[in-house]
């Protein structure tokens, strides 16, 4: 049984997921999952919407499940221009 490791990798046009994991001595990694990301615009402001980032992240990760391969960890990342 392989262990499985989650990496999210969230940018500013889009985020995905990508599950690496060891097979034959040899690293794979393997994507999961790809949405797309933007600010949204409310009330004539721009602003990141964490809600629908955190419900992409679930979806990412229930794909995991579907396919069996369970991270034993995961990590995310992000960056902000200024």
């Amino acid at each position: 049984m392989s262990v499985y490791y989650l990496a999210i990798d969230i940018g500013a046009s889009g985020g995905r997921h990508i599950l690496g994991y060891m097979k034959n001595g040899r690293m794979v990694l393997e994507e999961i999952y790809r949405f797309k990301n933007g600010m949204d615009k409310q009330e004539g402001k721009l602003f990141w919407n964490t809600e629908r980032l955190f419900t992409e992240i679930i979806n990412g990760m229930k794909l995991c499940k579907k396919q069996n391969k369970i991270p034993t960890s995961m990590s995310i990342d992000t960056w902000v221009t200024k």
